[in-house]
């Protein structure tokens, strides 16, 4: 794996140039690209690009300004490193919400959108008071370490999560918590004209899980919805081999993987 910086100096790793089409892999919210590691062999023989969004890991020197701002400069990295100048993206949490901005602005370098635990619904009271817990205790490593076990982290991707965590700024976490909690709109999410598979973890806030997926379907008839039973907001750690299969089956066959139920 060979590190990439763009143009607007977006920190990303590459994997595999040339293999196939390019799979743009796009991290939760205090986490950064090295979440995908447990899905990287079960997405070998395509072209990965992994990157760390503005704030976070190896672009922690850019400051976060907003998904949208985020969304310019994943489309910047398609165009540079994509050999076709387009990509699918697969998110998950925050990297979701970008994924879709990307596909509203810039559909020209979109083949498909993979939205894993998409909270597009603005969050519930119980999600909006832990969001202010956290921001009271972002300074704290113990924070940090219960976090990442109540992720299903341990050992070396656990103590990645706390130095990952350490790294990112509390103004970046206020910030991106400030434009989470008016939800995405819906006219936005209209705009969206690439193909759409939007996975919930079935144990999942319902905030996500139902009124998300709600939302999404008011937006876009024709996404595709379903729930991993059983899992949670960061079903990815949970079940990575789900996790990959469920890409896979959708951005090569445009299908839903075994062990995924859809939504009607």
């Amino acid at each position: 794996m060979n590190g990439v910086v763009t143009s607007t100096g977006l920190a990303a790793q590459e994997l595999d140039r040339g293999s196939g089409e390019t799979l743009v892999l796009l991290h939760s919210s205090n986490t950064a690209g090295w979440m995908w590691g447990p899905q990287l062999d079960g997405l070998r023989g395509h072209h990965l690009l992994v990157p760390d969004l503005p704030g976070f890991g190896g672009s922690n020197r850019l400051t976060w300004g907003s998904v949208a701002e985020a969304a310019r400069h994943v489309s910047s990295l398609v165009a540079e490193f994509a050999p076709e100048g387009r990509a699918h993206l697969v998110g998950l949490s925050l990297g979701s919400s970008v994924a879709l901005a990307v596909a509203a602005a810039h559909p020209d370098r979109v083949r498909s959108v993979f939205a894993g635990s998409a909270a597009l619904a603005p969050p519930s009271t119980p999600a909006r008071l832990a969001s202010a817990v956290a921001i009271r205790a972002w300074g704290s490593p113990a924070y940090w370490r219960g976090t990442g076990r109540s992720y299903g982290l341990s050992g070396e991707d656990l103590e990645l999560f706390v130095s990952t965590g350490a790294g990112i700024r509390r103004e970046t976490a206020e910030q991106i918590y400030s434009e989470v909690r008016t939800g995405t709109p819906v006219d936005a999410l209209a705009r969206v004209d690439a193909p759409v598979l939007a996975v919930a973890g079935g144990r999942d806030a319902a905030f996500v899980r139902q009124a998300s997926l709600q939302r999404l379907r008011q937006a876009l008839p024709s996404a595709h919805l379903a729930l991993a039973p059983g899992l949670h907001h960061h079903w990815s750690a949970e079940s990575p081999q789900l996790f990959a299969d469920a890409v896979l089956a959708w951005t090569s066959r445009g299908e839903l993987a075994a062990g995924l139920v859809e939504v009607g």
